[in-house]
Order: structure tokens, then C-alpha cells, then sequence
């Protein structure tokens, strides 16, 4: 999922949003060279609130807000949406998965049940309510609605990763792999189910394969650092403590605070 910045004309269009949309979740150092860009929209933004203050206009400002990561502010705008425009999908849909980056995960809960009723033919909400439930630990919800999401679409590789997140979830391990390997099987490029395979695979101390697919994830993005540290963990774990150093390196030079931290103290 990249940010965009996209000012709507008009509000209430039929296009399906993704949560990913809102919020990168690629662990890669955030890109904040258009973030000035967007403080001036919504200066613009606010000066049209002021003027006229419709759900629409909140909502385009709540966007932006998103934009710059201050889910906080944007969910202002889109709780003052909601009272204008109580029935619109896109407000509470939006909602949800600001709530969510704030942890209100009960709230969004809500949110993503009535973006359901208003249009439960959008997939991503029926996706968006599942991860919600894999994070409750609410599994046989979170199950039945994946399974109406691949009534949806069957194929969908985004679908089976949150299939495999359940399983991984529920500590099924194999079948954990078998849902990360259709999401490949669907899309090569699926660098996070490569990743979190490799992380199975590590917890079951079979770290050759875990650096295997480690190695995957990072040919596939290789600014995905994430998947750096992972593999230093399994090369640690191998007593590989050069490559384990290497890799932190990498991982640090990429904005992994983490694995910086981690190298200055055990690396230098």
C-alpha cells in the first residue's frame, strides 16, 4: 500500500478504497517529501470547511490529514462527516481504519460493520473488518469474513495473506505457509507473505529456510528492511555474525531505527 494524495470532486463516487491506501505497511523508511504539499491542501481545505462546511469537505481534509500520518486530526474531520452524511460508505469505512491506526480497535470494529450494511459488495471492507478480528482474537469472525470476501473475489492474493495472518495467528503454523504460498502462487511479488514465511520457519528453528525466504522478500523490494533484520536474526542464529552485522547495516541505512540501535551496540 502508497500514500496518495487524491482531492476528490466529489465526495460519494463508487470506487472501492483499501486501507492500504491510508497507510504504507511496508516497513521502508517513510517518504515525507510531499508532506508540505499537503499541509498547504489542507490549509485550502480548511478555508473551504469555513466557507462551507459539507461532509465532503471534512472528508477530503480528514484524507489528507491521513496523508501525513495524523490519523488523530483526520478522525475529527471524519466523526464531524458522519454526523452530516450518516449513511455515505466511504466516511465510515475511512473511519474504521483510522481507528485502527490509533489501536481503537473495538471502534473500528463499528466502523467496518457499517460500512458492511452500507455496501456489502465492496471486498476490502469485508478484508479490513477480518484483520480487526484477527487483532481481537475474534478467529471465527475474522474466518467468515474472509470467506465472503473470496465469495467476492476468489482469487484474490490480499485475501489469502490475511488467511495465512489467521493461521499464523492461531498458531497453525502449516497452514499458515500453505495461504502465504497462494498469495504467491497469485502475486510473485507478494514480499510480505515471503517474509512471514520466512519468520514461520524461524520459529521453527529451521533457519536455512527462513533465510531462503528472507532472501526472496528482499529481492522482490529491497528496501523492505524488515526483512534485512529477520535474516539477521536467523544468521545470528546460525553464529553467521558477520552476515548478521551485514545486514543490520542494511537494514539501518534503509530507517530501521531498530536494527541501527542494534548494530551500534553489538556490531562496532
Amino acid at each position: 500500500m502508497k500514500n496518495k494524495i487524491i482531492l476528490l470532486l466529489l465526495l460519494f463516487v463508487n470506487l472501492t478504497f483499501s486501507q492500504v491506501d491510508l497507510m504504507s505497511n511496508t516497513a521502508q523508511q517513510i517518504d515525507s517529501s510531499q508532506w508540505e504539499g499537503a499541509r498547504n491542501r489542507i490549509k485550502d481545505q480548511t478555508t473551504f470547511i469555513n466557507i462551507n462546511p459539507t461532509a465532503e469537505n471534512y472528508f477530503k481534509r480528514a484524507r489528507l490529514k491521513g496523508f501525513l500520518h495524523d490519523f488523530k486530526g483526520g478522525l475529527e474531520d471524519l466523526n464531524m462527516a458522519a454526523k452530516l452524511a450518516p449513511n455515505q460508505f466511504d466516511v465510515y469505512y475511512y473511519r474504521g481504519a483510522f481507528k485502527e491506526q490509533l489501536n481503537q480497535l473495538n471502534e473500528a470494529l463499528e466502523d467496518f460493520t457499517v460500512a458492511i450494511k452500507l455496501k456489502p459488495e465492496i471486498k476490502w471492507a469485508w478484508h479490513d473488518r477480518s484483520l480487526i478480528n484477527i487483532s481481537l482474537k475474534k478467529f471465527a469472525d475474522a474466518e467468515k469474513d474472509l470467506e465472503k470476501a473470496f465469495e467476492l473475489d476468489p482469487d484474490w492474493d490480499i485475501a489469502f495473506f490475511a488467511k495465512g495472518r489467521l493461521y499464523e495467528e492461531k498458531n497453525e503454523l502449516e497452514n499458515a505457509i500453505v495461504f502465504y504460498k497462494k498469495t504467491i502462487k497469485v502475486n510473485p511479488k507478494g514480499y510480505m507473505a515471503y517474509n512471514n514465511i520466512g519468520h514461520i520457519y524461524f520459529r521453527l528453528k529451521k533457519y536455512d529456510l527462513a533465510i531462503d525466504y528472507y532472501t526472496e522478500a528482499i529481492k522482490v523490494f529491497p528496501k523492505y528492511f524488515n526483512a534485512y533484520r529477520n535474516r539477521s536474526d536467523a544468521k545470528n542464529a546460525k553464529k553467521d555474525f558477520v552476515g548478521a552485522c551485514e545486514d543490520l547495516r542494511i537494514a539501518g541505512s534503509l530507517g530501521d531505527l531498530k536494527a541501527e540501535k542494534f548494530y551500534i551496540e553489538n556490531c562496532r
